[in-house]
């Protein structure tokens, strides 16, 4: 057989990835004019995509219907984890493949970090320090905020100030969160405060009022920020941007002194065709996965053998993510409906505890009758001896909750390349070994001892045993190309320039030294923004 001709294309910037950080980072770009080529492994979803996705969720009542369910397999890379042992954790990524990337089903939250999170080596003596001041992030963090529209409260005891409003106003708080979850939390002396997020609580650019219809993932209405709905329409309208999806980039290629990246190898994932992009500038925006994985794949020559921005040894180390254990809760009176979303939130854990002895985890409550399986639980409390109660089943259902955290760790995972598991492209896959240290530990240790206090503050009837620790992993993973001052600290300068490539930079949250309490995607988008100022010459 003869081999396929390789199609070749020429950039000033080529983006590898199509989720929010990829679409923010180049829209901005685009401004300047310049040529823009963007890939992106998984493919596109229409709006009759999504309408079918939700009307096959509803008929089969599959609440974990999502958007690579019939994804071309070879779209959709896998990846492995060590197996469970004392400390070892099975390890399970959340994210998507397709233009608009994992945002294309996040839950919107848009919490920041706080001051002592981008500084906990130096005050509490684990993790990496960030190399950025958090008062220059600060004003990125506003901008990211009206970038993709959050709706907040500029309340809240336990934050870091800020320099500026929400651009939207925070949701009115549900009956559960008004009238149970906060006046339960002010018994044990905890304030409340809306949860922000990039829900629409009124018209915000094109996008309408969130309509309370209680199906985010797919939100039919727009009211919830996404990628492929914002930032995508105004990229395929500009003549220099040319977005490339369903190609899957398989290495770079570094130059003979190993000092730029020269093209960028990939294929097109249903032909199996090669395209070669040769650019002035290449940044990665292939999640905290794919990110580091690429890195690891384009190992080369000498000053390269380990892994391209590896020469410290940093690639791959300190692989973190987020917790999220709960307890499920019979309130004992009727809870109401969820929004679809949890509208309050606390961050007193995040902000009063010793980091010293444990991590900081943000809480929050929800209704669980309409999205959660609380089955078990109700099944359990509605049975005496032998015999289950239908009647106590069924009035037990509308009075279940949740009560959850969002629990930060200490970030001592590693992921390598597995020798012995190919993607459907002949690449090893990333192997993420992730431990939970005993100071990891004591975050779900807390849940367990606050729920019983907490429920007993509602007036609740039963309150379920906590979920196991490591429950609730493989929605933020993060860590493994951290940005550092030093290549001995990590793989990519403030910057986010890859050290030792002068045109090669990384955006995702593996460039996180660390990470708190707080989801990544807002940081992100900040990052994504304060890169193209300073690759169109700003500082």
């Amino acid at each position: 057989m003869i081999p396929a001709m390789s199609e070749e294309i020429t950039a000033d910037y080529f983006i590898a990835g199509c989720g929010i950080a990829g679409a923010v980072l180049a829209t901005k770009l685009a401004k300047s004019g310049k040529k823009i080529v963007i890939s992106e492994q998984g493919p596109r979803f229409s709006e009759t995509d999504r309408a079918g996705m939700l009307l096959r969720a509803r008929e089969t009542l599959n609440d974990y219907a999502d958007y690579n369910d019939d994804t071309d397999p070879k779209a959709v890379t896998a990846h492995t984890s060590a197996s469970n042992g004392e400390q070892t954790v099975d390890w399970t990524a959340l994210r998507l493949f397709g233009v608009g990337g994992t945002a294309l089903h996040f839950e919107g939250i848009m919490s920041r970090p706080f001051v002592p999170d981008v500084e906990v080596r130096t005050r509490f003596g684990y993790g990496r320090d960030w190399p950025i001041p958090y008062a220059e992030f600060d004003a990125t963090l506003l901008l990211a905020e009206h970038e993709v529209g959050v709706a907040g409260d500029f309340y809240n005891p336990y934050a870091t100030p800020r320099s500026g409003a929400y651009p939207m106003p925070a949701h009115e708080f549900s009956y559960y969160d008004r009238e149970i979850f906060a006046p339960a939390l002010e018994k044990l002396r905890i304030k409340t405060h809306s949860c922000p997020r990039a829900i629409n609580s009124r018209p915000y650019r094109d996008r309408p009022a969130c309509q309370g219809c209680r199906i985010c993932k797919f939100c039919p209405s727009g009211a919830r920020y996404s990628p492929d709905r914002d930032h995508v329409p105004k990229l395929e309208k500009r003549p220099n941007v040319k977005i490339m999806d369903g190609v899957s980039l398989r290495r770079l290629e570094a130059s003979p002194a190993g000092d730029r990246i020269v093209a960028a190898h990939a294929l097109r994932v249903d032909e199996g065709t090669p395209i070669v992009v040769r650019a002035e500038r290449y940044i990665l925006a292939m999640g905290g996965v794919e990110t580091p994985r690429m890195l690891l794949l384009s190992a080369q020559g000498s000053v390269h053998k380990d892994g391209l921005g590896n020469q410290g040894g940093q690639l791959g180390r300190g692989f973190s993510d987020h917790l999220n254990p709960y307890v499920t809760i019979d309130v004992g009176r009727p809870v109401g409906s969820r929004l679809g979303f949890e509208t309050m939130i606390s961050d007193y854990f995040r902000a009063r505890v010793d980091r010293r002895r444990q991590p900081t985890f943000m809480i929050f409550s929800s209704p669980a009758m309409d999205w959660f399986p609380i089955g078990n639980e109700a099944t359990t409390w509605a049975t005496t001896g032998e015999s289950l109660s239908l009647k106590d089943l069924r009035e037990s259902i509308p009075r279940m909750a949740t009560l959850s955290t969002m629990t930060e760790l200490e970030g001592q995972g590693v992921l390598e390349l597995d020798e012995n598991k190919l993607d459907d492209f002949g690449s090893p896959l990333a192997k993420v070994t992730l431990k939970l240290t005993e100071w990891d530990r004591q975050g779900p240790a807390k849940l367990a001892e606050l729920a019983p206090k907490i429920a007993e503050a509602m007036g609740a009837a039963h309150v379920s045993e906590i979920t196991p620790p490591e429950f609730g992993l493989g929605y933020h993973p993060s860590g493994t190309t951290a940005m550092a001052k030093s290549l001995h600290d990590g793989v990519c300068d403030p910057d986010l320039k890859v050290f030792g490539l002068d045109n090669l930079y990384l955006l995702s949250n593996s460039v996180f030294p660390h990470m708190g309490a707080s989801p990544p995607t807002l940081t992100i988008v900040a990052l994504a923004l304060r890169l193209a100022h300073r690759l169109e010459g700003g500082r």
